[in-house]
């Protein structure tokens, strides 16, 4: 051990310097809990805090690096204008090599360099400048950009604040530069949510012309045969999809963002990722994975069996969070320190008249906020309860967005009333249009108060300077420990502030309101997460036992699993087969076969009674074998797969085929929210299903929904049927947020995969030709036109395809009846301004 690294570790042990840090953390709680800066530093504690920030900031390890950059932090709201701060700050920042928090901290930092720190900061500038750009890595993201260089396949983690996004973007500029474009590259998301924000960032930082950003699993007729090459953002079901067709280019690497929904247990789709990413694995891509707050990252490695050599988990995070806990059950709250030792504040947590509101205007004042609700009700609730007493707000970003809301979803919807008062309400059934917009007002600042759903947990990038967290759970299940701090790590914005403060409120005595506080604050207090066990290595719950079980259709080993649960392993099991049929060798195939000792045979057996080829196996892997073989008995030479019109009738028949085919009255009729509780929800989806398929606009869609309740009289709502109100606002805005949901997890994935199943049988048996149309596409798309679906495979939005292929066919060029070009320049010209006025904005963003 180095003499400098023995005076680190003195000053961590140090109990003077635990002393001075609990000092500054009850200084910064003064001042942000009750806006009193009445606790003073001496001039010798002042002197004294800041050379031990020194010494941490040469440590080269992230407890003393982290515990540096959280002294200068919470010194400088009151000395920031303090000359001796500015030259310690200037040097440890240097140090760490934040340069980010460097400008923010002591702007013009060259006045108070020192000849140590000003060669410093230009060896840093130098070597560890980003790639294609000005800015330069902190020293963990340039220790991170290196390793990954020198790998052909690599796993970190880090802080939610650590930058995945840009060392990935980084590294993919790398790439293209280093290897003369001659890779197409895969980015993997979980969600649609982050589609399009993963897109819209590649588009910016993806400087060479000879590369698409592309989110569909086709490549357009309109770049093919140029010499192209592509990123694709794909989530698990589009790359399925694109790797199932021959023909597609090959793909040479992937980045798997959010690694850790691979293996979260309590998400229906993780086989889905895992399935996805191994199909990509036999095809020699080169793996890279990306995951927060993960302490061993090696795990995903070992899933897919590749060297545990090639990885690194980064400690060091580029913002300091402060942790708050405000009690209004018991009437308290505390600060979580640095040193373990809570500070107690007996006056807080009143609960008096608009007690919840009071809190959130004072301290979120005049910086932006995070508030994480868990479910839609409550969000919704929430946001309109705190928005109730605000002044409105006088801002034409703002204005035109809720006149945006009134053409394009409707009038009643409750968001206007959040949005003229400066607040907005962020979950997974907004639409993706009117989600990004809030978003990007939110980043400008127009909208200063979020509340939102565990949607921000899926890799949304939306940071904040304060995080009110009201519930500790998502759905019905306690947060672990990755989650929470996915969560509360958005707190801080780097380049914006140097640190962020979490507050988890307890407003009531309610389950899952962190209602057991002792066990519950655990997570908070001791900010330690432990490692993750991937169900496919360890067989927690009788993995492999329920997977066995699965395959010979038995019940499972206990009768009260979840719903989730169950379709996790029947999933599972369906892969298992899969890999039977393709004599694949997995972790998931070796652990099966050895933890059930008839296992072996069943799959074999199982083999020589299946008809389905593996390729309709590989990409329907959720659907169960025996339902697809049992419609493979049935189909005759003479049955289409799909009727040719499409009608509310016709849709009705297709979707009574599914119910019986796929056992949904089974399969799709339990957990919290099921596709189908009652048969007779069928008619319902006929209604969606064909206002969708036929272009319809989603402002039109709603309309129909409404007139299908009204023409039936009741609504299903908390569990119960109640009759329905066309007036009633709470009533339309269920339907409204009801139906985004159905669009786009119901007809968009469920649906679409067993229709696309279906016609992937039914064209294996009788013939492509024979098969017809495939109404998997029309549901993906929602539209039957050929050409809007190009538009959307090139990264159009449905509604901007249907808007230019109904007014502005003209700036597209066919040659055969297949779009090869389309002229953007004269397109933007030429659109109507006054009557597309938010359409053109979003054009120009994507073209421009």
């Amino acid at each position: 051990m180095t003499w400098l690294e023995i005076m680190v570790n003195r000053a961590l042990n140090d109990p003077y310097l635990n002393e001075l840090t609990r000092k500054l953390e009850l200084k910064y709680a003064h001042n942000f809990l009750y806006q009193k800066d009445d606790i003073v530093l001496t001039e010798k504690e002042f002197d004294d805090v800041l050379r031990f920030a020194d010494i941490l900031s040469r440590s080269s390890g992230a407890e003393g690096r982290n515990k540096a950059y959280k002294i200068i932090s919470l010194l400088y709201d009151a000395y920031k204008d303090d000359i001796q701060f500015q030259y310690y700050a200037n040097s440890i920042l240097t140090k760490l090599g934040n340069f980010a928090s460097l400008n923010l901290a002591v702007g013009n930092s060259e006045t108070v360099d020192t000849l140590e720190t000003a060669l410093e900061k230009e060896i840093k500038r130098v070597y560890q400048k980003v790639p294609f750009n000005d800015l330069v890595f902190t020293d963990p993201q340039y220790q991170l950009f290196e390793a990954m260089k020198d790998s052909n396949h690599f796993s970190f983690s880090g802080p939610t604040s650590f930058g995945k996004s840009f060392i990935m973007d980084a590294f993919i500029q790398y790439i293209i530069t280093e290897r003369h474009g001659i890779d197409n590259i895969v980015i993997l998301v979980p969600t649609r949510a982050l589609i399009n924000q993963v897109t819209a960032r590649l588009k910016k930082t993806i400087t060479d012309e000879n590369y698409k950003v592309l989110a569909h699993p086709v490549v357009p007729t309109i770049y093919k045969n140029r010499m192209l090459k592509y990123v694709f953002v794909f989530t698990p079901e589009r790359l399925i999809s694109y790797l199932g067709e021959k023909e597609n280019p090959v793909i040479n690497y992937m980045f798997v963002d959010e690694a850790h929904k691979i293996i979260a247990e309590k998400d229906s789709r993780s086989p889905l990722y895992y399935h996805a990413i191994l199909l990509a694995e036999r095809k020699s891509i080169k793996l890279y994975f990306a995951s927060p707050n993960i302490p061993n990252a090696d795990v995903f490695l070992q899933l897919f069996e590749k060297s545990v050599d090639e990885q690194m988990i980064i400690r060091e995070s580029p913002v300091s969070q402060n942790r708050f806990f405000v009690d209004y059950v018991e009437g308290n709250g505390r600060m979580f320190t640095e040193t373990g030792d809570d500070i107690v504040f007996d006056d807080l947590g009143k609960r008096e008249h608009g007690y919840v509101s009071k809190l959130l205007r004072k301290l979120g004042c005049d910086c932006k906020n995070i508030v994480y609700c868990n479910t839609v009700a409550d969000t919704i609730d929430f946001a309109l309860q705190f928005s109730k007493n605000l002044p409105e707000q006088s801002d034409s970003r703002i204005d035109s967005l809720i006149e945006l809301i009134k053409t394009y979803v409707h009038k009643d919807y409750f968001l206007i009333d959040c949005l003229k008062k400066g607040v907005a309400f962020h979950f997974g059934r907004l639409p993706q249009r009117i989600r990004q917009r809030i978003e990007n007002l939110f980043e400008e600042k127009v909208i200063d108060y979020m509340f939102c759903t565990s949607t921000l947990l899926e890799g949304v990038n939306l940071p904040a300077k304060n995080i009110f967290i009201f519930s500790n759970a998502i759905g019905n299940s306690k947060f672990s420990d990755v989650d929470f701090w996915n969560l509360a790590g958005r707190a801080g914005r780097l380049s914006k502030e140097l640190s962020g403060n979490i507050i988890c409120v307890r407003i009531e005595d309610k389950k899952n309101r962190w209602d057991t506080p002792h066990k519950d604050l655990e997570v908070v207090r001791n900010k330690k997460i432990d490692d993750v066990q991937p169900i496919v290595i360890k067989g927690q719950k009788n993995f492999y036992t329920n997977l066995e079980r699965s395959l010979r259709a038995k019940d499972f080993t206990r009768a009260n699993y979840s719903q989730t649960e169950k379709e996790v392993w029947d999933h599972y099991a369906n892969i298992v087969f899969t890999h039977q049929a393709s004599k694949t060798d997995s972790i998931l195939m070796s652990n099966f076969l050895r933890k059930n000792t008839d296992g072996k045979k069943l799959l074999e057996r199982m083999d020589k009674e299946n008809h389905i080829p593996l390729h309709i196996l590989e990409q329907c892997s959720n659907i169960k074998v025996s339902y697809q073989n049992n419609i493979w008995e049935k189909i005759s030479g003479a049955e289409k797969a799909f009727p040719e019109e499409i009608t509310t009738q016709s849709c009705q028949a297709v979707l009574e085929k599914m119910y019986d085919y796929y056992n949904w009255g089974e399969e799709e009729s339990k957990g919290r929210n099921p596709m189908v509780k009652q048969r007779t929800r069928l008619q319902y989806f006929a209604v969606l299903m064909y206002s969708w398929m036929k272009s319809t606009p989603l402002n039109m869609m709603i309309i129909n929904i409404i007139n299908y309740y009204k023409k039936k009289g009741e609504i299903w709502d908390k569990n119960e049927t109640i009759p329905f109100d066309p007036n009633n606002r709470n009533q339309i805005n269920l339907i409204i947020n009801n139906l985004i949901s159905d669009i786009d997890n119901v007809l968009r994935f469920k649906i679409k995969n067993y229709f696309l199943n279906y016609h992937l049988i039914v064209s294996e048996k009788i013939g492509k030709e024979s098969a017809g149309t495939n109404w998997a596409e029309y549901v993906e798309y929602g539209t039957t036109d050929s050409v809007i679906i190009e538009l959307q495979n090139i990264g159009i939005p449905r509604h901007l395809s249907m808007m230019i292929k109904d007014d502005y066919a003209e700036f597209l060029t066919f040659e055969e009846g297949v779009l090869v070009d389309i002229n953007a320049e004269a397109l933007i010209e030429n659109i109507d301004c006054d009557k597309y006025k938010d359409e053109l904005e979003e054009l120009r963003a994507i073209f421009l």
